[in-house]
């Protein structure tokens, strides 16, 4: 049955290398190709059969209940909480240099050049060597691409040039800046870091998310007969050798990020008039979501005095966070939280800047409307700066 189970899942790869555009086959300009791999990411066919097993061979399976179970065959990901593919610690960074790629996600890496192919990267790193064609990236740089901006950009010894990436080609990019009337060619080794201007793609499907640096986004992986590729190209296999025993997050299946959910009621206060409203995925003010020296990728932070609510439907089981003051203002801070289902209060605590962030895991079986109350702690609101950092919900 195992092995009738994994000749599926070779057939099923090959479905999905005969589906996505390669620069060989698909003719015009790179951007052209863009827009038809995001055509090609929105084929049912693309990934239904993945949801229903992938082969996790001499993984190490985690369930949301904790318990560790090895696999030997085929298994399904969606219902798991992680899944560890090896042991020992993963492969050092020696530099924060790095590919952004479409999805969302970060490629660790320490050299980035052209590749044979016109068009494409080839990228080394602790997880390995690969090609990964423009339309996939979303920039490289180290520490990271240039900021969020209109059109592309590289930054070059000179500073900052901003314009349209023409194509790569023999280890140049051209690039036709905003400053000069013809295309320059730029050897890729000359360019401290680019931002391609690409449409955020996005991947519907359960997979490994795997956090390699702090700060920095996670890398989404699908698992495959073959082992380990980028969830956005499954023809680009990693070295999961890498990874050591980084325990794989399973994103896209039991678990829900609160900071996902749209609040259905919002009440917000403040003293004297002002007013912060919540943020998602930051602390309040736009810093990264810190709390107690650890930075997490998603969360809430909410302002006293407020009230939250959202409809669960009784759909989620469990509430997990870390929960503290944002360090962008410990060690300010002094509130009182409160979470509530049904207007039954759950859970309740006093948190202060400058403590250790406080693990959350609360059962919300049959809840179907959960409150979020910060109220006002001993110095008035100053500092109140709440965080549920990585809240995640816990589907049946």
């Amino acid at each position: 049955a195992t092995s009738r189970a994994e000749a599926r899942i070779r057939a099923q790869q090959r479905m999905v290398e005969g589906i996505l555009p390669k620069p060989a086959t698909v003719t015009g300009t790179w951007r052209g190709r863009a827009r038809l791999h995001a055509a090609a990411m929105h084929v049912p066919a693309l990934f239904a059969a993945l949801l229903a097993c992938a082969c996790l061979r001499a993984a190490t399976a985690i369930g949301f209940d904790g318990v560790q179970t090895p696999v030997t065959g085929v298994s399904a990901i969606e219902r798991l909480d992680a899944v560890v593919y090896g042991n020992g610690a993963p492969a050092a960074l020696t530099s924060g240099l790095g590919v952004s790629l479409a999805d969302g996600s970060w490629l660790p890496a320490t050299a980035i050049t052209g590749a044979v192919g016109a068009d494409r990267l080839l990228v080394r790193g602790p997880l390995g060597s690969c090609e990964l064609p423009l339309e996939l990236v979303a920039g490289w740089g180290d520490p990271a691409p240039p900021a969020a901006g209109e059109g592309d950009a590289v930054l070059v010894e000179s500073g900052l040039l901003g314009g349209r990436l023409l194509g790569l080609r023999d280890g140049k990019l051209r690039f036709q800046s905003t400053l000069d009337p013809e295309p320059l060619a730029i050897a890729i080794e000359e360019i401290r870091g680019a931002r391609l201007a690409m449409p955020r793609k996005r991947i519907e499907v359960p997979r490994l998310r795997a956090r390699l640096a702090p700060g920095r986004p996670g890398l989404d992986l699908l698992p495959m007969a073959e082992g380990l590729v980028l969830a956005l190209a499954p023809t680009v296999r990693i070295d999961a050798g890498g990874l050591g025993g980084l325990a794989l997050r399973v994103e896209g299946g039991r678990r829900t990020y609160l900071s996902d959910l749209t609040p259905g009621k919002v009440r917000e206060e403040g003293m004297f008039g002002v007013v912060w409203p919540f943020a998602r995925d930051q602390a309040i003010g736009g810093a990264a979501l810190r709390v107690a020296g650890t930075t997490y990728a998603k969360g809430l932070s909410v302002h006293s005095a407020a009230t939250l609510s959202w409809t669960l439907d009784a759909a989620f089981i469990r509430l997990r966070a870390q929960v503290g003051i944002c360090d962008s203002v410990a060690p300010e801070g002094d509130c009182i939280a409160i979470l509530a289902g049904d207007g039954r209060e759950l859970w309740r605590a006093r948190v202060r800047g400058g403590d250790p962030a406080r693990t959350l895991d609360l059962d919300l079986s049959g809840v179907k409307i959960l409150t979020l109350t910060v109220e006002v702690g001993e110095r008035l609101d100053i500092g109140d700066h709440l965080a549920l950092a990585d809240a995640q919900l816990v589907r049946k």
